[in-house]
C-alpha cells in the first residue's frame, strides 16, 4: 500500500506569452510549479495574508468580484508579507520549480501548437532540473499535478499526463505515474499562490521590477536546485538581484 510521502502534489501557473510576435516586449515565458506534501499548512497561511490583504477595500471588492485576487493585481510590497509568512513557517514543505522560455530562441515551427510547447519544456524541467536537484527527486512513485484550466496546455490534442507519463515513467523513470487535473483558480488557493510567484518572476526577469527583488531572493533558497530552469539556447537569462 502507498503511503502519503510517496505522493507529491504540484500546482502549476504561467506567466508571459509563447510568441514570435514584438519581442522586445514579450521576451519571456514563465511557467511556476509548486511541489508540497503538504498542502493544508500552506494553504493556511497563505489565507492569512489574503485576509489581510482584503481590509483594504480594493482587494476586498476584486475578491467579492473575481473571486479571487491574481498576482498581477498585487504590488511586491504586498505580496512579501505574503511571501515571508509562508517561508517562516513552511520553508521545508515546499519547493518551486521555475521554468523560463526565451521567445528569441525560438522558432515559429516550435512554437506553432502552444499546448505542445508547453508540454516539451515542462517534460525537460522535470527530465533535468527535477530528477537531479529537487529535494523530492527519487521519493516519488505517483506525481499530481493541478493546473489553472485557463492554461495554455489544455489542448486535448497534446494532453500533459499522457506527454509526462510517456516520456518519463517508462525508461529512466521519475515516477510510476503522473495525474493532471484543470480546475478553476478560484477553487484552489495554491494555484493562486503560485500565480503570484510566476507573476513575481516575470516581473522580475521580464519587466527588471526592482520591487521584486526582495522577493525573489526571499523565495530563492525554495528554487529546484536553488535556481530557474532556463529553457534558451545560450542559457544566458538572468535574475534581476540587485538595485
Amino acid at each position: 500500500m502507498e503511503t502519503e510521502k510517496n505522493f507529491l502534489t504540484a500546482f502549476i501557473d504561467e506567466s508571459g506569452s509563447i510568441t514570435k510576435t514584438d519581442i522586445e516586449h514579450h521576451k519571456y515565458f514563465i511557467i511556476a510549479i509548486l511541489f508540497t506534501r503538504n498542502s493544508k499548512r500552506i494553504k493556511r497561511y497563505f489565507k492569512k495574508g489574503i485576509a489581510s490583504l482584503m481590509k483594504n477595500a480594493n482587494y476586498k471588492d476584486k475578491m467579492d468580484k473575481n473571486g479571487e485576487i491574481k498576482g498581477s493585481e498585487v504590488s511586491e510590497t504586498k505580496k512579501n508579507k505574503i511571501y515571508d509568512r509562508i517561508v517562516r513557517n513552511c520553508k521545508d514543505d515546499f519547493e518551486i520549480g521555475i521554468i523560463v522560455l526565451d521567445n528569441n530562441y525560438t522558432t515559429k515551427e516550435f512554437i506553432k501548437n502552444h499546448a505542445r510547447t508547453f508540454n516539451y519544456i515542462t517534460q525537460m524541467f522535470f527530465d533535468n532540473s527535477f530528477r537531479n536537484c529537487s529535494r523530492y527527486r527519487n521519493t516519488v512513485t505517483d506525481m499530481h499535478l493541478i493546473i489553472d484550466e485557463q492554461n495554455i496546455a489544455t489542448d486535448a490534442e497534446y494532453t500533459l499526463d499522457g506527454y509526462l507519463n510517456q516520456h518519463l515513467t517508462v525508461v529512466n523513470p521519475i515516477c510510476n505515474h503522473f495525474d493532471v487535473r484543470y480546475s478553476d483558480s478560484k477553487n484552489h488557493a495554491l494555484i493562486q499562490l503560485i500565480d503570484f510567484i510566476s507573476n513575481t518572476f516575470y516581473r522580475n526577469i521580464e519587466k527588471h521590477d526592482n520591487t521584486s527583488i526582495q522577493n525573489v531572493k526571499l523565495l530563492q533558497n525554495n528554487l529546484c536546485g536553488g535556481r530557474f530552469f532556463d529553457f534558451s539556447t545560450n542559457h544566458d537569462t538572468k535574475l534581476l538581484l540587485d538595485e
